[in-house]
C-alpha cells in the first residue's frame, strides 16, 4: 500500500512516467553522489508502511515509561530542565542516555595514527521534549516548541565546549521504522571525541570549494536553488526549506540558514523561533502528504576543527524512512533514490495543511 493519498499518488505516477530517465547527481554542497532513478518507484513493495502515527499512543502518561513524570527513579540523572508553571512543572528535560554509545569516563582519545582503535570517549544525552507521553513535536504550541529548539542549541554549545570533543550531533528518530525505541517524544545528542567520517568528508569538500571559488559551497547552492525554484518547498526571511538537488532518499528535506553560519551555536534567538516554526511546518507537510511516516532528522554543524569558518554551513536534515537500501547501495555506498526531488518538492508544497496545535 502506498503511503501517499490517492491525489498525490496519481501526481507522482504521472510524472514518473514522463520523467523516468535515471541520472547521477552530485550534491554541490558536500560532494556526495546519488542515483536518481524514478522508474524504480514502480517496483512492488518499495515503500515501507508508515508507522509514525502508530507510535503515538493515546495516554498522556505511561506508568512504564522512564521519561514520563513520576518515573524519575527510572532515570540515571537529570542534567537540566526548562521549568513551567503548568503541570508537570517542566517543558523539556535532558538526561544521560541509559545505554550510551560513548562515555566520558573512557577518557580523551589518543591519536589513531598508530592504531585502528581508541577508547569510546564522548557524551550521549537524551532531550525529553515534553512531559506528555502522547505529545508530538509537529503539534507542540509555539512557546513549548521554542523551548525544545533552545534546548537543542544549549546542549550543542555546552557539549562542544567540553575538552577533546570534536563534534556534536543533535538528532531525532521518529517511529519504529526510524529506530525509535521509546514512543515518548525525545531527541538525542552525541558528542564524539573524533569527527565522524561523513562530517569530515563534508568539511573537506567545503574547504576545497572555498579554496577554489572563494565562497561557501552551501551559500552558492542556496542562491542557485532560490533562482531555480523547482526544489524549494518554502522560503522565509532567515531559512530555506528544499528537497536537495541530489537527495539520497524520497522526500528528504533540508532547512538551511540563508545567511552564512558555520555552527548551530551561532543562531540567535529570533532564528531559533523561526526554525521551530519551520520544523513544525515541515513535519506537518510530511504528515499530510505521507500519513505521518517514520523519519530521522539531524542538525549537521561544523566540527571543532572547522568552527567559525567561511566555508562550513550548518543545516537541519530530515529524512523520511520510506525506502529500503539494497545490496548495491550497501556495496557501493551510492544511494538510489526512486523519487525525483522536483516531484517531491511539489507534493510537499501543495500537501501542507495546518495541524491542531496542542495547548501551551
Amino acid at each position: 500500500m502506498s503511503p501517499w493519498p490517492s491525489k498525490q499518488q496519481a501526481l507522482l505516477s504521472e510524472r514518473q512516467s514522463r520523467n523516468s530517465m535515471s541520472e547521477y547527481r552530485q550534491d554541490r554542497a558536500n560532494g556526495s553522489w546519488v542515483i536518481i532513478a524514478p522508474e524504480r518507484g514502480h517496483r512492488p513493495r518499495l515503500w515501507y508502511g508508515c508507522d509514525g502515527a502508530a507510535a503515538r499512543p493515546g495516554a498522556s502518561v505511561d506508568p512504564t515509561c522512564p521519561f514520563c513524570p513520576g518515573n524519575e527513579h527510572l532515570l540515571p540523572a537529570i542534567i537540566e530542565s526548562i521549568e513551567s508553571p503548568e503541570p508537570p512543572g517542566w517543558l523539556t528535560r535532558v538526561v544521560p542516555n541509559k545505554y550510551p554509545a560513548l562515555r566520558p569516563e573512557n577518557g580523551p582519545p589518543r591519536s589513531m595514527a598508530s592504531t585502528p582503535t581508541m577508547a569510546g570517549y564522548g557524551y550521549h544525552e537524551v532531550i525529553i521534549e515534553s512531559g506528555r507521553h502522547n505529545a508530538a513535536l509537529a503539534t507542540l504550541a509555539e512557546p513549548h516548541r521554542a523551548a525544545v529548539i533552545q534546548t537543542y542549541q544549549r546542549r550543542y554549545a555546552e557539549l562542544m565546549a567540553r575538552p577533546a570533543v570534536q563534534s556534536v550531533t543533535i538528532f531525532r528518530n521518529h517511529g519504529q521504522g526510524a529506530g525509535a525505541s521509546l514512543a515518548h517524544p525525545h531527541a538525542q545528542a552525541i558528542a564524539a571525541g573524533m569527527t565522524p567520517p561523513r562530517i569530515a568528508a563534508g568539511a573537506a569538500w567545503a574547504h576545497a570549494y572555498y579554496t577554489r571559488h572563494g565562497r561557501c559551497a552551501t551559500c552558492a547552492e542556496v542562491e542557485r536553488e532560490l533562482q531555480d525554484g523547482k526544489r524549494v518547498v518554502r522560503a522565509t526571511e532567515r531559512f530555506l526549506v528544499l528537497v536537495p538537488f541530489a537527495a539520497a532518499s524520497p522526500f528528504e528535506q533540508w532547512i538551511i540558514p540563508r545567511q552564512h553560519q558555520s555552527s548551530f551555536a551561532q543562531a540567535e534567538s529570533g532564528a531559533l523561533i523561526e526554525l521551530g516554526r519551520l520544523l513544525q511546518w515541515t513535519l506537518s507537510a510530511l504528515i499530510t502528504a505521507l500519513d505521518d511516516p517514520p523519519y530521522n532528522f539531524a542538525i549537521v554543524s561544523a566540527p571543532a576543527t572547522d568552527a567559525d569558518t567561511p566555508y562550513m554551513h550548518w543545516g537541519l536534515r530530515i529524512v523520511p524512512d520510506l525506502a529500503t537500501p539494497g545490496g548495491f547501495e550497501l556495496a557501493a555506498g551510492l544511494p538510489i533514490n526512486p523519487s525525483r526531488p522536483e516531484d517531491d518538492a511539489e507534493v510537499l508544497r501543495t500537501a501542507t495543511a495546518p495541524l491542531q496545535m496542542d495547548a501551551p
